[in-house]
């Protein structure tokens, strides 16, 4: 986990590369930033961070944000992820190796495609026409995508401030 040496070692590794930008910086303004970037990246694997940062460096002419290394460690940690046309394919294999014996294609596919593939139905997969096939296979590229979306935005805001917003969350549905 990134701690407070990983944090001062990065910012001047990022002072070296980018040497106008913290040129004014005070020792009380440095203090704060390190407190800050440890409160936001205290949770987050040391080895991912470095790399996050050092990928910034390598493409960007300018002093990273916050928010653009916590864009850049969701980029790392969705990579491996299937793309939405590569697991349509899977379900579409999972049509022809089961039918509709839904129990079997719960255990063949990932719990992520089995769980958009079911937004769509299943049922439905197995019973289109080829043109309503293409619906399906649009709509379960949309989904997806969605869920992809939706996953880089939680890793991105990152464990306190998901359950800071789930917990508000639960407070205002009891409203």
């Amino acid at each position: 986990m990134v701690d407070e040496k990983t944090i001062k070692e990065t910012l001047t590794i990022l002072k070296v590369s980018y040497p106008s930008a913290l040129k004014d910086l005070d020792k009380e303004t440095a203090t704060i930033m390190i407190g800050v970037w440890l409160k936001d990246f205290k949770n987050t694997k040391r080895e991912l961070f470095l790399e996050a940062v050092n990928n910034i460096r390598n493409k960007n002419e300018y002093f990273p944000t916050i928010a653009q290394i916590k864009k850049e460690i969701a980029n790392i940690e969705t990579k491996d992820i299937p793309r939405a046309e590569d697991e349509w394919q899977e379900v579409i294999r999972a049509v022809h190796k089961f039918g509709e014996d839904i129990t079997k294609v719960r255990n063949y596919l990932k719990p992520y495609t089995y769980y958009i593939m079911g937004k769509v139905r299943y049922d439905i997969i197995c019973n289109a026409s080829p043109e309503a096939q293409i619906w399906n296979k649009n709509k379960f590229i949309e989904y997806y995508n969605d869920y992809l979306q939706i996953e880089k935005e939680n890793i991105q805001i990152g464990a306190e401030e998901r359950t800071f917003l789930t917990n508000n969350t639960k407070l205002l549905e009891e409203k």
